[in-house]
Parts: C-alpha cells; sequence; structure tokens
C-alpha cells in the first residue's frame, strides 16, 4: 500500500519560513507542505531509532533524552510553537498529545508533563539534579518510543494539524547528496512511504516488545535533590 497520500491529503499552503521550503519543494519536486511533513517524519524517525539504539545497549539516560527530543519535535508541530523561547512549554505540549492521541492497547505514560519535563531537564544539563519524587527506568522511555510510533502514523488524520505545521518554526536542513544539495530525510522518506506507515520499519525497535535484555543489577534511578 502506498502511504504518502497519508501525509498529503490534508496538504495547505506554507505561512511561514516560505522560501526555505520552496527551496527544499523546488529541489524534491514536492509541494512545500509534503516536503515538510516528510522532512518531520524523517526527523521524529532518526531521533527515535537512535533513541532504540541507546536502549538496546543499556544507555537509559541517553536513550530518554532522544526520545523526549522527538515528544518537543512533536509538540512543536502540533503547537505551530515558534522561537525557541518555552521549550520547556513546548515538550508538554508534545506530551499531551501523546496522552489525548494513545494507541488503545498501549499502557499509559508512567510519568506526568512535568515528570518528563524534569527528566529532560536532568538529561540535557550534565544530570545535574533531579527531584527524589522522579524516578526512571526502562518504562520511561519503552512506553514513550510505543507512543510516539503510534501518533508518527496517526498524526496526519488530525484536521487541526495542517495549519499548525504550516506555521511551526522549523528549517529543513541540506546536504550534498550524491552530488547535489537536497534537504535530508525528505527523499528517503518518501521512498519510505511507498510501502510502509511512518513509524513502520524503524532501526533498533526493541521497546515495541515486553521482552527487553536489561541489567538487573541497575535499579530505577531517581534524584537526591
Amino acid at each position: 500500500m502506498d502511504y504518502r497520500p497519508l501525509i498529503a491529503q490534508h496538504a495547505v499552503e506554507l505561512t511561514h519560513d516560505v522560501p526555505r521550503w520552496d527551496e527544499a519543494a523546488r529541489v524534491t519536486g514536492l509541494d512545500p507542505y509534503v516536503c515538510k511533513a516528510s522532512y518531520i517524519c524523517g526527523a521524529m524517525r532518526e531521533l527515535m531509532q537512535a533513541s532504540g539504539l541507546n536502549f538496546e545497549a543499556d544507555y537509559h539516560l541517553g536513550s530518554l533524552f532522544l526520545a523526549l527530543d522527538a515528544t518537543e519535535l512533536l509538540g512543536r508541530v502540533v503547537s505551530g510553537k515558534r522561537g525557541t523561547d518555552h521549550v520547556t512549554e513546548v515538550l508538554r505540549t508534545g506530551v499531551r498529545y501523546l496522552e489525548g492521541h494513545a494507541e488503545p492497547e498501549t499502557a499509559p505514560l508512567p510519568h506526568s508533563q512535568a515528570q518528563y519535563a524534569k527528566l529532560r531537564n536532568f538529561a540535557g544539563h550534565g544530570a545535574s539534579q533531579l527531584p527524589r519524587s522522579v524516578v526512571f527506568g526502562p518504562d520511561s522511555t519503552q512506553l514513550l518510543l510505543r507512543h510516539l510510533a503510534y501518533v508518527l502514523n496517526t498524526m496526519w488524520k488530525d484536521l487541526a494539524l495542517p495549519a499548525k505545521l504550516a506555521e511551526a518554526e522549523i528549517h529543513p536542513v541540506f546536504s550534498a547528496i550524491k552530488g547535489s544539495r537536497q534537504p535530508v530525510y525528505v527523499n528517503e522518506i518518501q521512498e519510505h512511504l511507498k510501502t510502509r506507515q511512518p513509524a513502520d520499519g524503524l532501526d533498533h525497535e526493541s521497546w515495541r516488545y515486553d521482552i527487553v535484555r536489561m541489567d538487573n543489577s541497575s535499579p530505577p534511578v531517581s534524584g537526591t535533590g
């Protein structure tokens, strides 16, 4: 089945950063909205795959940080947020969206929006301080990635998304690909969508399953503040 129409079905004209996405669209031959949506799919996939790689290697702090980066990107998309201020609120928005669009068969997220924000601050600032009340373990990341995968496949059916995505401040990153300057992710995602949904076929996805290799000598971690 071809899933490319999934992210193109509600395409709208971009309202911000138009020259950047017009350039990316010219290179890829896509509508600017579809180009931006494809880029977002690719960025979320990379963050989730990198999180999964860390998860499999028992690097749980790094894994959680990357999964929360994907969650923040989701929050920026669904909120239409611009600028770099209030990133904690953007992250909370992403968690809130996951909570409100959860897969019925998946257990709820084990942390609140505020707790995930504290965990991201802990992971992103040199593991400096974590409140004693916040305890994290494998489920902190595993369930977050499961919900992210479900939302990445289903968010494109949300009729409120296109206008927000058109506004959100997300810029394409260009690289030299096969001798020409092209936006990363976009062509690869379009090829992927010819046969699979956005979150299907991820690398390093042991988090999808309940049996995960863990070192039993490593207890859950909490802060001492």
